[in-house]
């Protein structure tokens, strides 16, 4: 999966090494993370058990006990590493794209996050579809990921009419029943089809949004 930072998720040296308790720890923790939200993609969140995930990570049992009380907290923990590595990937490709307006960057912004999803299939399983069979011990982490997706599209709608470019403004709730209807598609999308199949969601995704906020004008470029 390619979501694992380097420093934290990749394995430990094998024989005498340098590192210190606080970097060993790191690595069997965030081993462990990857693990949960790899085991869930591929098996299913009911289906996967502590010995699933501490086989995969290569880490023992007792090991996982002293970061996690039980599976529910560890694919949570696993759940927001992956949103926040998600969400800095999406920055670095906007910042890359040089967006010019509101509808170029609500179409950079959807396209790229399809994009990453379309390339990191567990991440795409872990965030929109295994969560909801996660039940109560997901809701606030996925309520919390949607807030943060909701905040972006916020600000960018906020900067164009400080711009001039839109003049109404919406109330918070429209952002949150966007996002909303955007993760209803790409669960849809992954049911269906795969999540190798979510980049040709955007052209809806994106004439959704802009005519959700009445952003007149020409097509985005």
């Amino acid at each position: 999966m390619g979501l694992n930072p380097a420093d934290a998720w990749e394995p430990l040296p094998r024989g005498p090494h340098k590192l210190s308790r606080d970097e060993v720890q790191n690595s069997q923790r965030g081993r462990l993370c990857l693990a949960a939200i790899e085991s869930v993609a591929e098996l299913g969140y009911a289906a996967t058990t502590v010995g699933d995930i501490v086989s995969r990570a290569k880490v023992a049992r007792r090991t996982f006990y002293q970061f996690f009380s039980g599976k529910e907290e560890c694919f949570a923990a696993g759940f927001d590493a992956a949103v926040k590595i998600v969400n800095g990937q999406m920055d670095a490709a906007i910042a890359a794209a040089h967006p010019t307006g509101f509808r170029h960057l609500v179409r950079l912004s959807l396209e790229a996050y399809l994009a990453i999803l379309a390339a990191e299939p567990v991440a795409a399983r872990a965030l929109h579809v295994e969560t909801i069979g996660a039940g109560p011990a997901l809701v606030g982490h996925r309520a919390r990921m949607q807030e943060l997706f909701a905040h972006r599209m916020s600000a960018a709608h906020r900067l164009a009419r400080e711009q001039g470019e839109l003049v109404s403004e919406p109330s918070p709730g429209v952002f949150d029943f966007l996002i909303g209807g955007i993760d209803d598609r790409i669960r849809s999308c992954i049911h269906r089809d795969g999540p190798e199949a979510l980049p040709g969601l955007a052209p809806l995704l994106v004439e959704a949004t802009l005519a959700l906020f009445a952003a007149d004008g020409p097509p985005a470029d």
